[in-house]
């Protein structure tokens, strides 16, 4: 199996969770639909076009610090052309200052090739963004070699990244348990987008990450993605 790894970072960014409007809050990190539309800049592919999850399975890893802050924000009320639209409202959005993230992506040797290609010319076809339109992406992206992965199950390791309780495992909380004060860690769940089927059929799942970056250890895996060059084990979905 090959994978291809890339950063997403940027000043701010903005991952919006479902069912809030009044203080729209952000989810900690980018799931499957931003991460396929943030490539999706990079080929140039239209929002409607899904090729991309079929093509590509993801993992996504925080690796800065995971600071967030409440910014201003206006937004229009109705739709383009309607009278209401030339109305706006105030409202306060939760952003994350500094973003970066690790991504990883799993598919076909010759699409990773063709991303990666586009990657080191740092090109986009779309201006590429983190959330919101507002909050363009740097085109630093840090793009890997195409390496070899495993496909791994039935075992216990340290996981790199956000996962899917149950779909990729179990949390080994006698392991968390003794970890030393100075090394707890920073867990926390939110729901997000798995996937999506046509014509747009939403997968949501709860995803658990470690706003920390560290690895978080899991007991009986399953769709877990092993890098030996890397040293990685990560969640793919």
């Amino acid at each position: 199996m090959k994978v291809l790894s890339f950063m997403m970072k940027g000043r701010f960014a903005h991952f919006c969770v479902p069912y809030t409007n009044v203080y729209r809050l952000t989810q900690p990190c980018p799931t499957k639909t931003a991460i396929m539309g943030f490539v999706g800049s990079v080929f140039g592919i239209e929002k409607d076009d899904l090729s991309l999850y079929q093509e590509l399975q993801c993992g996504i890893e925080i690796c800065g610090e995971y600071r967030t802050i409440s910014m201003p924000y206006l937004t229009r009320q109705g739709f383009p052309g309607n009278s209401a639209n030339k109305k706006s409202s105030r409202t306060s959005v939760e952003v994350i200052v500094a973003p970066k993230y690790r991504v990883y992506l799993s598919g076909k040797n010759t699409v990773l090739q063709d991303i990666q290609k586009l990657m080191k010319q740092q090109a986009p076809i779309f201006t590429p963004y983190l959330g919101l339109a507002q909050f363009i992406a740097s085109t630093d992206f840090q793009v890997s070699d195409v390496v070899e992965g495993n496909s791994i199950d039935g075992v216990d390791v340290e996981v790199d990244g956000a996962f899917i309780r149950e779909f990729h495992g179990k949390l080994d909380f006698d392991k968390i348990n003794t970890l030393p004060k100075e090394n707890k860690l920073r867990i926390t769940e939110f729901e997000g987008l798995k996937g999506i089927k046509s014509p747009r059929d939403f997968e949501h799942e709860v995803f658990t990450v470690n706003l920390d970056g560290e690895t978080i250890p899991l007991k009986n895996v399953k769709n877990i993605l092993k890098i030996p060059v890397w040293g990685k084990y990560v969640s793919i979905f």
